[in-house]
């Protein structure tokens, strides 16, 4: 199971209106990927910037977010699946 007690974006102008939608779908993409072992812990993971084509969705700003979040805690588990 994985557990964020604070997720903070930081997202381009012009999509205020958006953070809150993309934030719930990051985690309901979380949700769906394959993660790391459930012994990992960690006080914070900083990701490099995402980038994402012009006018995307939600959805897609999301997906997006969430894969780097995974490739991020896999990397720091060692590479290991669950």
């Amino acid at each position: 199971m994985l557990t964020i007690d604070r997720l903070r974006l930081s997202l381009p102008a012009g999509y205020e209106g958006r953070a809150r939608r993309i934030a719930a779908l990051v985690g309901d993409e979380l949700a769906r990927l394959p993660l790391a072992g459930s012994d990992v812990r960690l006080d914070r993971l900083t990701l490099p910037a995402v980038n994402v084509a012009p006018g995307a969705s939600d959805r897609q700003v999301a997906g997006a977010v969430a894969g780097a979040v995974a490739a991020g805690l896999n990397s720091a588990a060692g590479g290991r699946k669950p």
